[in-house]
């Protein structure tokens, strides 16, 4: 198998796997902190103890040598978590899903500012379409029906948070994310407990937090770690487009809401948009090979 093989298998499971995410945040009958702070403590644990086994006694060294990077990546994926959940249980999840796929967006902003990098005719139109088609959703929001506009706003946090902790680890290439994502995870547990009715959740709240927090989380967030180390930041931002289009429609079978036209228009606007942008960027971009 290919590097670029590899890495679009191991960035699509990951893609696959935090799909259910938007679901179990739904199914579980608790308030946003209570959920919160499950879904941040059992991923803490399930990834930090696949990090013990898998580093054995180099796991201090490791965690150490993270340093401010890690620490930097660690507090924008906490933050990202809390505005996530927060917003996945305000408004609708189609809004959420479809405003946080924007974080490229961000990203390229960000990479202009801190890092120097130019932003090209592509990324202006891509920066565009994908304004655009958030300012439909919003419009959807005010509107009212299922989605708000308050947790739009969450969402926009989620789509930075999520940019910022992407350029931190493009400029860290040389440093493992893993160890960071599960001190991200610990930190936001932390942060909430005291917040939180850590007692709240009964009968089959406990399963859907087991599996979001045991299984999924963890897995897709491990996966999403590696395998950007093997192919381009377009494919991966391609492949991230999946969550946007298959969790709306998850939702929509199960819990059987039913995103509004503005927002459906809004989020195929923004889809197309970075789907293009990123297939030009796909045909002018080597692959990545692994070192």
């Amino acid at each position: 198998m290919t590097d670029q093989a590899k890495g679009v298998l191991i960035t699509a499971l990951g893609v696959l796997a935090i799909v259910p995410d938007t679901l179990f945040i739904r199914l579980i009958d608790a308030d946003i902190l209570t959920i919160v702070f499950w879904r941040a403590f059992l991923a803490a644990i399930s990834v930090t103890f696949g990090i013990c086994l898998f580093y054995r006694k180099d796991t201090i060294v490791i965690i150490r040598g993270m340093g401010l990077a890690g620490f930097t990546y660690a507090f924008f994926m906490g933050m990202g978590t809390i505005s996530f959940v927060s917003a996945v249980q305000i408004t609708s999840v189609a809004n959420a899903v479809f405003i946080v796929s924007i974080s490229p967006v961000f990203a390229a902003l960000i990479s202009r500012i801190f890092l120097g990098e130019q932003i090209s005719m592509r990324m202006v139109w891509t920066i565009a379409g994908a304004l655009v088609g958030v300012c439909l959703i919003a419009v959807e929001s005010i509107r009212g029906g299922s989605s708000h506009i308050g947790g739009d706003l969450l969402a926009l946090l989620t789509a930075f948070s999520m940019a910022a902790a992407f350029v931190v680890a493009r400029a860290a290439k040389h440093i493992s994310m893993i160890p960071a994502a599960a001190m991200a995870y610990c930190i936001t547990s932390l942060m909430v407990a005291p917040f939180a009715s850590v007692s709240a959740m009964d009968g089959a709240d406990w399963l859907w937090a087991v599996l979001m927090g045991c299984f999924f989380v963890p897995i897709g967030a491990s996966l999403l770690a590696i395998g950007p180390r093997y192919i381009t930041a377009a494919e991966v931002s391609l492949l991230l487009l999946l969550e946007a289009i298959l969790a709306p429609l998850l939702i929509w079978a199960v819990l059987g809401e039913q995103p509004g036209l503005l927002t459906i228009l809004g989020g195929a606007l923004i889809i197309s948009v970075l789907a293009m942008s990123n297939l030009l960027a796909l045909r002018r971009t080597p692959a990545v090979v692994a070192e």
